[in-house]
Formats: structure tokens, C-alpha cells, sequence
């Protein structure tokens, strides 16, 4: 299935990963969240896809999926130390660092991992989505099955927690 197809029928795919997720998840926000997951899930093998029955069952599964792997995590108690998610965000050192600001860049480096790890799902897809395959909020907007001006708010809405987290922790 090429994109523009994948596109067409992202709303679709949508409306089927979240009834799946509802059955599993209380919460519609969560259920909202693992349907995102799955869309996001979904847009990494579009490629594979044969056709649209194919894709409505994948997407059935892979929410299915989603929704219980976010059950489990609920019952953990320990943040995972996953790099994977956030090493999009820092990558470089400084050019050119003494050992102290070396250790700097490491401590403010895991705290602001630790800070995008907190956001909810829904926002870290999005900002995955935009900073690290560069889309534009209308492809973010077809491969979630949400608005563009979703995507624009849902962006919005994590850059200024992080920002305001950033702001808090210079003032000490």
C-alpha cells in the first residue's frame, strides 16, 4: 500500500484501532492514545500492506496490541531506562567540551530524557513524528487519522511543557 493510499484510509484504520482499544481501556483518553500508537505503528510497515482488509485486521491487532502492552506498564513501578525514544532529541555533544562541561551536557541530557519519557503518548508520537522523520503536520495529521490542527495543538502543547520544565529547573 503506497502512501497516498495509506492516507486515505487512515481515518478509517482510526475509528477501528480505537474501538478495539475502548474495549480494553477504560479510560477514552488512553484508548485515544493506543489508537495513535497503533496508527504510528501502522505507517511503519504501510509499505507491507497488501490491501485494506489486510490493514483494518493489522490494525484491529496491533491496538489490541497497544492496549494491553499499556496495561502492563501501569503495573510497573520503575521508569524504564529506554534511550531509544528520546535519542532523537540529543545527539551531539558540544564541539570542543572540557570534562566538566562534558558531564554537564550528561546530566541535562538524561533530565530532559526523563522529561519527554513523561509526556503522554499522544504528544511524544507526535514530536517523534516531527523531529525525527522531519514530517510536515499534514502527513503527521494523515498518518495519525487526526486534524491537522490537532497535530499543531498536540505539538504546541508538549514544547510548552518542556519548555516551562526547562525554565523551572534554570531558576534554581
Amino acid at each position: 500500500m503506497d502512501q497516498l493510499q495509506f492516507e486515505q484510509m487512515s481515518p478509517q484504520l482510526r475509528n477501528i484501532a480505537q474501538g478495539y482499544a475502548r474495549r480494553y481501556l477504560a479510560c477514552a483518553d488512553d484508548a485515544d492514545d493506543a489508537a495513535s500508537d497503533a496508527m504510528l505503528r501502522l505507517w511503519a510497515v504501510h509499505d507491507s500492506l497488501r490491501d485494506t482488509a489486510h490493514a483494518a485486521r493489522l490494525a484491529a491487532v496491533v491496538a489490541r496490541n497497544v492496549a494491553i502492552d499499556m496495561l502492563r506498564r501501569r503495573r510497573q513501578t520503575s521508569i524504564s531506562g529506554d534511550e531509544a525514544h528520546t535519542s532523537w532529541l540529543l545527539q551531539q555533544e558540544p564541539d570542543g567540551a572540557t570534562p566538566e562541561s562534558q558531564l554537564e551536557w550528561k546530566e541535562d541530557e538524561q533530565w530532559l530524557r526523563l522529561r519527554i519519557e513523561q509526556l503522554p503518548p499522544r504528544e511524544m508520537q507526535v514530536m517523534h513524528l516531527r523531529q525525527t522523520e522531519r514530517r510536515t503536520n499534514e502527513q503527521i495529521a494523515a498518518i495519525l487519522g487526526i486534524s491537522k490542527d490537532s497535530v499543531a495543538t498536540v505539538l504546541s502543547s508538549a514544547r510548552r511543557k518542556l519548555f516551562k520544565q526547562i525554565k523551572e529547573r534554570n531558576k534554581i
